[in-house]
């Protein structure tokens, strides 16, 4: 959201950039596009980026964009009322490491829940997981907002907890680059960051406005987003999250999504002085 209105609102401009931006369906294949120069920054889940480091890439995090944003969603029918109904039941997920998928696998550790007791479908978006819980075919899903409060506002779905019940202070979609970039285009950056910091301010203020600006890039009616701004809003200062991060890391290594936990996968100078310049 904060990139939506940064655009709309004119913030790039009044820093001094002249930005094109381009909208992916999935976050994965972001990282190659960093890779290859085809893009300069990108908003993308943080643990993407732990992924490719862990690959020997050299991506890095820079600063947040949503926060705590995972919702796990069941149908208003089902019956279930806490979390830990769902053993047995079937639950949707997207595709492994993003982390609307750790929520969920931090949920499953801790109420003992795997592939032999509960029945898990695994698709390859997380749209196509909440479509799954929408058609009926699942019990439950976690997904971010809007999308969790569109099933509540629909009559569908119920929210059971949030990312701050489950994983509390960790970023969701995050601001990352390439060490090199980051390296060689520093005052772009931090130009970058200082527009990001002016859009969450706006949408703090101007939540019709930024739910008015945002529905055209998300799809989902802006009285739907500016219900969800009520329960998740944006942050871009994720300098106080390093130990959830690093929990959620931890994570990942256990499941084996990474073999090593990588060094140097985030980078928050540059947020500091836009922070501290923008006062």
């Amino acid at each position: 959201m904060p990139a939506y209105i940064a655009v709309e609102r004119g913030f790039f401009k009044e820093v001094g950039l002249d930005v094109s931006y381009s909208i992916d369906p999935t976050a994965w294949l972001l990282p190659d596009k960093l890779l290859s120069g085809k893009i300069s920054l990108a908003i993308l889940p943080w643990t993407r980026t732990v992924s490719a480091r862990d690959q020997g890439k050299n991506l890095v995090v820079i600063a947040g964009s949503g926060f705590e944003e995972p919702a796990v969603v069941v149908r208003r029918d089902s019956q279930i009322n806490n979390l830990s109904q769902l053993k047995g039941r079937k639950i949707s997920l997207p595709v492994a490491g993003g982390m609307k998928d750790l929520t969920s696998q931090a949920l499953f550790k801790q109420y003992n829940m795997t592939s032999e007791n509960t029945d898990i479908l695994r698709l390859p978006s997380g749209d196509a997981a909440m479509l799954s819980l929408l058609s009926g075919m699942v019990d439950a899903t976690t997904n971010v907002e809007p999308f969790a409060t569109m099933t509540v506002e629909l009559g569908i779905g119920k929210i059971l907890a949030r990312g701050e019940d489950i994983l509390p202070r960790t970023p969701g979609c995050s601001v990352a680059t390439t060490d090199d970039y980051l390296q060689d285009h520093s005052h772009e950056v931090l130009s970058f960051l200082k527009a990001l910091l002016k859009a969450e301010r706006f949408c703090t203020r101007e939540l019709d406005e930024a739910a008015r600006i945002s529905s055209k890039f998300i799809g989902i009616k802006a009285d739907i987003i500016r219900e969800a701004l009520k329960s998740n809003q944006p942050r871009i200062d994720i300098t106080r999250s390093v130990n959830a991060m690093m929990k959620i890391v931890e994570l990942m290594k256990d499941l084996g999504y990474v073999e090593n936990i990588p060094e140097d996968y985030y980078n928050f100078e540059l947020l500091n002085d836009a922070m501290s310049e923008l006062g």
